[in-house]
């Protein structure tokens, strides 16, 4: 029996689930927490939502939503303890890249749904990519590094790999890791 949303103790909001495998696995080693995937293809929420039937899993929701047409008055303030951004669409052409969605304006979207200390995760393979996103949360009063300023880690102990993490892994491509914590 699923539990109620008012029955979990933590919440954990992935954007950009993909194929939900990452979140599958997590969702697996922690079950006191409910994991609301966003995805915008519904092919992969299908699929995943699949799987997790399959693999009887309880505590993920999914969302089909484009970051690109709206976030703000989706989540309520102060909701979630964990955020994770693994391997977003890097868009490498530059007359694409106004379609990246991490800016300033998006760093104080994301503060405002996170309870206090909450953690935020972003995952990439492309250094344009990470190099913008330590920027503009670097220059966040919101936001600071868990790691170190303008530190990013290639591995993180116990995370599972996303099904991108690991097909870049293994095209040898470096794996950028940045983490914040909510201030």
């Amino acid at each position: 029996m699923r539990k109620n949303f008012t029955e979990y103790k933590n919440f954990s909001l992935e954007i950009g689930c993909g194929w939900g495998e990452f979140t599958r696995a997590y969702a697996c080693i922690n079950p006191d927490t409910l994991f609301v995937a966003l995805e915008k293809k519904l092919g992969r929420i299908v699929a995943s939502s699949k799987k997790q039937e399959i693999e009887g899993i309880q505590n993920i929701r999914y969302m089909v939503l484009d970051l690109a047409w709206f976030f703000d008055g989706v989540f309520t303030a102060n909701t979630f303890d964990l955020i994770t951004i693994n391997f977003p669409d890097p868009w490498p052409k530059a007359r694409h890249r106004k379609h990246r969605f991490v800016s300033h304006e998006f760093a104080v979207s994301l503060y405002k749904i996170c309870r206090p200390n909450a953690l935020l995760t972003f995952a990439t393979d492309n250094y344009a990519y990470a190099r913008e996103a330590v920027t503009v949360f670097e220059n966040s009063p919101h936001w600071k590094n868990f790691v170190a300023p303008y530190v990013a880690v290639d591995k993180i102990q116990g995370r599972p790999e996303s099904f991108f993490e690991k097909l870049h892994r293994l095209e040898g491509a470096p794996i950028y890791i940045l983490r914040y914590q909510r201030t």
